[in-house]
């Protein structure tokens, strides 16, 4: 890869459940430009989801993809490789209004029964538990390993890019639950009401327990394996990627709660089209518009139902604009990035209402070609905000783009 200081032809560019964690996109080799902001392309980072989608996540990082990358030139035909190294921390799991979620609160028909032989029906009482708080920590470093190769240009003029990614993942999962010990309603002194809350009480703290449990674990494995598709087409500074991805489950999974490798026992399919426009520098002495170049990107989300709950997160709409401006051997640019689910989610067919996943993402990255090699390193650090039903992270991620 070697960045261009002029345009050219070449220019181109529950509250938590399992897996918390989105898998953030990867980049792709400096051959393939292209596919390195392709939707369809290799995706890495942060490909990891619980409910809102299912458990806040979806197949679609929660980052922006676009590097440096973008205002490389698309070399020869032949292989290509990608090694990335991101770390990510989940700061926070949100709502549908954006704050931080919370252990549900709980109303308990009391079983009075037949302690009292009778004399006070079940349910007379309550036990009404308020909701209580849920702190959430996620580390988690990811290695992805990519593969492609890409033809010649002849398929309508373009060439085609296979690509294949899979993560190697490790995670470490903090959570605290509390929940508060409730009120009697109406509120009695009787002392057999008392003890059969108390043991109502005794229960919901016991299934706190259980959860925080589960939750405090760490895990490590291969995640989700993609496989892409991406036609690539270029018409002087316009650079255009069309293609589609597909995410089989072959991570490590769970149904239980707790941190996952995979996102689920599901498949995803996401078509899209990505385009770079190296601009053409103005005239006179202070050209700001030398070496820049601008990429956009849309793609679109499908997603089937997950074997082992039913649980059928809903379909998405990816959005991602970036730019960057090349000096010599080094880039500098930014991206701002939005997944927004477009459909209710459905478990067992039924749909979920208030749980549609978004999130925003924001960024710089600054980018590295190697002397002499045709090699780039990327730097990217990239955070979520205005986030609803959804985790909340921040990542900062090394990829070495290279071709063989």
């Amino acid at each position: 890869m070697v960045f261009q200081s002029k345009p050219t032809p070449d220019h181109n560019n529950n509250p938590i459940g399992d897996n918390d964690m989105k898998q953030r996109p990867c980049a792709t080799s400096p051959r393939l430009a292209l596919t390195a902001f392709a939707s369809a392309a290799v995706c890495l980072l942060a490909s990891a989801n619980a409910h809102a989608s299912e458990n806040s996540r979806l197949r679609q990082a929660p980052t922006g993809i676009f590097g440096g990358e973008i205002a490389a030139a698309a070399e020869n035909p032949g292989f290509f490789g990608t090694v990335s190294l991101t770390q990510i921390n989940i700061f926070k799991v949100v709502d549908n209004n954006g704050d931080e979620r919370k252990s549900p609160a709980r109303t308990i028909a009391l079983p009075t029964g037949a302690p009292s032989g009778g004399a006070v029906p079940n349910g007379t009482f309550t036990l009404n538990v308020p909701a209580g708080s849920i702190e959430f920590d996620q580390k988690q470093t990811q290695l992805n390993l990519v593969a492609g190769f890409l033809t010649l240009p002849n398929f309508g003029g373009g060439s085609m890019a296979f690509v294949f990614n899979l993560p190697l993942i490790q995670q470490s999962r903090s959570v605290t639950a509390v929940q508060p010990a409730g009120t009697v309603s109406p509120s009695t002194a009787m002392p057999l009401v008392g003890a059969v809350a108390n043991g109502a009480r005794a229960r919901v703290q016991a299934d706190v327990a259980a959860f925080n449990a589960s939750n405090n674990t760490d895990v490590s494995g291969f995640g989700d394996a993609e496989f892409s598709a991406v036609w690539l087409g270029k018409f002087d500074g316009l650079k255009v990627a069309a293609g589609a991805s597909l995410y089989v489950p072959t991570g490590k999974y769970d149904k239980s709660p707790g941190p996952d490798p995979g996102f689920g026992n599901f498949y995803t399919l996401r078509p899209g089209v990505a385009v770079t426009y190296a601009l053409t520098p103005s005239a006179g002495p202070n050209r700001w518009d030398r070496g820049v170049t601008v990429a956009g990107r849309v793609a679109f989300g499908i997603n089937t139902s997950n074997k082992d709950t039913g649980y059928r997160s809903g379909n998405f709409v990816y959005l991602e604009g970036a730019a960057v401006k090349v000096q010599g051997s080094w880039g500098y640019g930014a991206n701002l990035a939005l997944t927004q689910q477009i459909n209710d989610d459905k478990d067992n067919g039924v749909a979920v209402a208030n749980n549609r996943y978004r999130n925003y993402a924001a960024g710089p990255f600054v980018t590295y070609k190697l002397p002499g090699k045709s090699s780039a390193v990327n730097l990217h650090y990239s955070r979520n905000f205005g986030s609803r039903n959804a985790i909340m992270t921040q990542s900062l991620q090394l990829r070495l783009v290279s071709a063989w």
